[in-house]
């Protein structure tokens, strides 16, 4: 026969294996993570690409409960933007993401920022500039010594096919807005499509009001609106550029240029028919010199004085400083005139 103190020691050495099994299981798994990541730049295919690896990493790891994305950025490139747009909606699928408007989330910017669950902006960042721009559309020049298989080979599409394609891209992104904006929870859209399509560039607070962001506030305040989503208690908030070992930042070691000088640069390679979603105050490359617009308004006025009412102002200054207000002549009369 057993010692009766055999079963109890038993079942109490099984308690303590199973709570030692516990502790360990807890210390080994993986806190959940917030993870940010900032993306300050004009959108093109490198920079979206880099981006796109990032996005990618996040969503299929499972210690990553929800994601900050912070934003600074004048838009760029169409097709850049909308990729960036589907992945985050893709990661949105997955997890919570939260975004947050630093400075500036214009037109491509803006479409990357609307894929979120909440927006947060600074009441004085700019926020919208919903639309698509673009160089008009032109007949291309034809080599007399080159053939061509067919009517529109060289150009793609007829002029009007172009600009209905253009109307196509506007619609799109609008809708987009529309729809993503118009189901959000905390905010949703109270202006119509049409007034979406006037591309206006709003301060953030004015962006509240209208349901372009959800809240004013940061880093810190999308921070916690994505604990708050992931329902998480226990949590780390890391920099996922850091967290898995990216480093972008030997491409960009490059003297600070200007916002207009950063995109002729990231955009001079850039076909001369490319559509940009950017920043409307931004010139765009591969298109007519602000000189030879300069020259051209000016011919138009000694042409046609009657036609332009206001004295031109240069956009910059011989000095490059700040342009000079011009103001209007008075006429001289005759001496013997009424």
């Amino acid at each position: 026969m057993k010692n009766g103190w055999e079963f109890p020691i038993s079942i109490g050495f099984l308690i303590i294996c199973l709570v030692a099994g516990m502790a360990i299981a807890d210390y080994s798994a993986p806190m959940p993570t917030i993870g940010v990541v900032r993306f300050a730049d004009v959108i093109y295919q490198d920079s979206a690409n880099h981006l796109l690896e990032v996005i990618e990493a996040a969503k299929h790891d499972d210690s990553v409960a929800a994601v900050v994305l912070e934003i600074d950025s004048p838009g760029g490139l169409a097709t850049s933007s909308e990729n960036l747009f589907y992945s985050l909606l893709e990661l949105r699928d997955e997890k919570p993401l939260v975004v947050t408007i630093d400075s500036i989330a214009a037109s491509g910017g803006y479409y990357m920022a609307i894929a979120a669950n909440e927006i947060f902006a600074a009441p004085s960042s700019y926020v919208g500039n919903v639309g698509v721009r673009g160089p008009r559309p032109y007949d291309p020049y034809i080599d007399p010594l080159e053939l061509s298989s067919g009517p529109y080979k060289l150009a793609g599409a007829s002029r009007f096919d172009q600009i209905q394609q253009f109307d196509l891209l506007k619609q799109a992104f609008v809708g987009h807005v529309v729809n993503q904006r118009s189901n959000a929870t905390v905010n949703p859209l109270t202006v119509t499509a049409d007034t979406v399509a006037e591309a206006r560039l709003y301060l953030g607070s004015e962006a509240l009001g209208i349901g372009y962001i959800d809240s004013e506030g940061g880093r810190s305040d999308a921070i916690d609106a994505a604990i708050e989503l992931a329902n998480v208690a226990d949590y780390q908030v890391v920099d996922l550029l850091g967290y898995y070992g990216f480093d972008f930042s030997l491409e960009y070691q490059q003297p600070t240029f200007t916002t207009e000088e950063q995109v002729a640069q990231v955009f001079a390679t850039a076909p001369s028919s490319a559509i940009y979603l950017l920043d409307s105050r931004i010139p765009l490359p591969n298109v007519t010199p602000k000189a030879a617009v300069e020259a051209h308004l000016l011919s138009l006025r000694a042409s046609a004085a009657g036609a332009l009412r206001t004295p031109y102002t240069r956009l910059i200054s011989p000095q490059g400083g700040p342009p000079a207000l011009t103001q209007p002549q008075t006429p001289v009369q005759s001496e013997g005139g009424n």
